[in-house]
């Protein structure tokens, strides 16, 4: 066999688990304590009438497949080795329920926002699936592979005109992504280059299986998120290569698959990567998972619609998340440069009295009154050694900082102390607490409204399963 080139290190990337930036195509972590343990009691309908072999349930009529099954617990199995097949089916039925109310109640726009600058989501799928298969099958994988003529990934490209350059003039080029060198505010192709890109055929191919194909520029184009696209934009024809063939091998991934497993069991298990997204979505969306920063319609949403009598509640309930500075009072030594400020700090960690050292060594003009600022209030906007002295601890002397003067103006440090502080409520109707009690209320209601929607989909669902395929009792679905 040949030794391994670019192509063949890229298609073996592909088989490990995709590409830069997405999540590893292994199934990351069962949800099962999330998506189902804090559930009010299932009432699910659990009947036990399978006996196709192929399948592991039907939820709600819909066949769940034992080979989605066998491959979602083997994948599970590499981070949680101890997992039960059927605690994984439990994950499974929750995850195709919840996910199926999110899409019904929230459509795939309100679920996915935000991940404009990612992958389009059918062809993470389609990756994740193929890393996942890999994963599994990556033995049986290679003897194919090695079955193919010239032992590689080459043996199923029957032509490849892009990739010669017999279709990729310049003109051509330019017809797709517009002038080289061109101001853009945006990377991405109109209607009408992308009808021009569907007409680049990149490569053809023929599968093992006989399933014949083509990859054109336009297929290249939509699985590349912003990084990606930039460098087809930049003509660079190394990445076209790659990218081409990365493609190329998920699809012989996929067509290896169905032909051994059969499309529909393996379409079940880009169902089960799908219901998992979609519940990770969802979990999203009602603030699980993201920080206070994080962007969430529906918790705008509900922050928006937060009432008075709601917040006035919350602040009553909370109040040690208001409590503020009102005013603090310090003392602050000023000095030219970093080493005679060091050398300050230093006697006064050893000891040496603060008010007395500023006599002796501060810059600034109440040096004579033992650096003495008085009492500072909290109120409008403070300037920066006030915002320094409300960050100190009562009785600790702050290390040396320098002070944020201008480019042109001489640098100082300031040493600070504060004396006494005095702690009161942030007012009751403030812009603070309207912010802070919103949001709060808003993760409340979203966790109920989230909690309320997981016992809904159980109470409401109708459970067949293959007694077969399970190697412990229910723990969940029958929970009374």
């Amino acid at each position: 066999m040949a030794t391994a080139t670019a192509t063949e290190q890229a298609f073996a990337s592909t088989l490990a688990g995709g590409r830069r930036g997405r999540r590893p195509a292994v199934l990351a972590g069962l949800l099962l304590g999330v998506v189902l343990a804090t559930a009010l009691p299932a009432g699910a309908e659990v009947s036990y009438p399978v006996r196709d072999a192929a399948l592991a349930a039907r939820v709600n009529g819909a066949p769940l497949h034992a080979f989605a099954l066998d491959a979602a617990w083997r994948l599970a199995r590499f981070k949680q080795p101890q997992v039960s097949r059927t605690a994984t089916l439990e994950t499974l039925i929750g995850e195709r329920l919840l996910a199926a109310a999110a899409r019904k109640t929230y459509g795939e726009a309100a679920l996915y926002s935000g991940q404009r600058v990612g992958f389009v989501q059918d062809v993470a799928l389609d990756d994740q699936l193929a890393g996942s298969l890999r994963g599994l099958y990556g033995k049986e994988l290679e003897q194919v592979l090695l079955r193919l003529p010239g032992g590689s990934l080459n043996g199923v490209v029957t032509e490849r005109p892009a990739l010669d350059g017999a279709a990729l003039d310049g003109a051509a080029l330019d017809a797709v992504f517009g002038k080289a060198g061109q101001l853009r505010l945006e990377l991405a192709l109109n209607e009408q280059q992308q009808a021009r890109a569907k007409n680049v055929v990149v490569l053809r191919y023929a599968m093992p299986s006989g399933a014949k194909g083509v990859l054109s520029l336009y297929d290249i184009y939509r699985r590349q998120n912003v990084q990606g696209r930039s460098q087809l934009f930049a003509r660079q024809a190394d990445f076209l290569q790659q990218q081409a063939m990365q493609s190329l091998a998920a699809l012989f991934v996929l067509d290896w698959a169905r032909s051994q497993f059969g499309g529909a069991a393996v379409d079940d298990l880009r169902g089960v990567l799908a219901d998992q997204e979609a519940v990770l979505a969802l979990q999203r969306l009602h603030g699980i998972g993201i920080d206070t920063d994080s962007g969430s319609a529906l918790l705008e949403q509900l922050a928006r619609q937060a009432g008075a009598a709601e917040i006035q509640a919350y602040y009553r309930q909370h109040q040690e998340e208001f409590v503020r500075i009102e005013r603090v009072k310090a003392r602050h030594i000023r000095l030219p440069d970093e080493a005679s400020a060091q050398a300050v700090y230093a006697e006064l960690r050893a000891g040496g009295d603060f008010a007395a050292l500023a006599r002796r060594h501060s810059r600034a003009a109440d040096a004579r009154n033992g650096g003495d600022l008085g009492w500072i209030k909290h109120e409008g906007k403070p300037d920066w050694l006030a915002q320094l002295a409300f960050a100190q601890d009562k009785g600790e002397v702050s290390r040396p900082i320098r002070a944020p003067v201008g480019p042109h103006d001489p640098a100082y440090w300031e040493i600070v102390l504060v004396e006494q502080r005095v702690n009161g409520m942030q007012a009751a109707d403030s812009e603070a607490v309207r912010y802070v009690a919103s949001n709060a209320v808003a993760r409340e209601k979203a966790l109920a409204q989230l909690a309320a929607l997981r016992a809904r989909v159980l109470r409401e669902a109708r459970i067949e399963l293959n007694r077969g395929v399970l190697d412990q009792p229910l723990q969940i679905l029958e929970r009374s």
